[in-house]
């Protein structure tokens, strides 16, 4: 009898009609939807409500220095543009309101889901007596439509987010 065959056929039809679009994570950890057109396309930050729109700063190690302390930082791009530039400024804390120094820092050319090392010093101070470390942006960044001309240090700041550190307290602040 055909009747069993043609009811498994439109079974099989109707479930591949209804298959919808699937997200997916690529090991470089990008964002992608598959369709069921057979199409893909990544993810942009902004276009779903759980993409990352900041780039992430984070505290990778602290080495103590004859007359100092050095901090490495990782900067990731998670942003849907690339970071041409921006500079961020670095303030060690000997006391809870005590600035002790300020050292400023740039990351360049960090493409989206790339990320950048570097290494802030503070001299005069070790690294077990700083208190805690605040960051803070300046006036020049250039992300996206934002140039030297249309940035402010506010809206630099905003494109970042410090991650916790247990190796010590580092937050984002808003600066001078």
């Amino acid at each position: 009898m055909p009747y069993p065959r043609i009811g498994i056929f439109a079974l099989l039809l109707a479930t591949h009609c209804a298959i919808a679009d699937l997200s997916a994570v690529t090991a470089d950890g990008r964002k992608v939807v598959l369709r069921d057109n057979g199409t893909w396309a990544f993810i942009q930050p902004g276009n779903r409500d759980d993409a990352p729109s900041v780039a992430t700063l984070t505290l990778k190690n602290k080495v103590n220095l004859a007359g100092g302390c050095r901090l490495g930082l990782t900067l990731q791009n998670d942003l849907s543009a690339q970071i041409r530039s921006l500079v961020l400024r670095f303030t060690a804390y000997k006391g809870d309101q005590l600035a002790f120094e300020t050292v400023s820092r740039g990351y360049s050319n960090v493409k989206p889901t790339n990320s950048q090392y570097q290494q802030v010093s503070f001299r005069g101070i070790g690294c077990d007596e700083i208190r805690s470390v605040s960051v803070s942006a300046a006036r020049n960044c250039h992300v996206g439509d934002l140039t030297k001309y249309s940035a402010t240090a506010k809206r630099c700041l905003g494109l970042i987010e410090v991650a916790p550190s247990s190796l010590l307290p580092i937050a984002k602040t808003a600066g001078r």
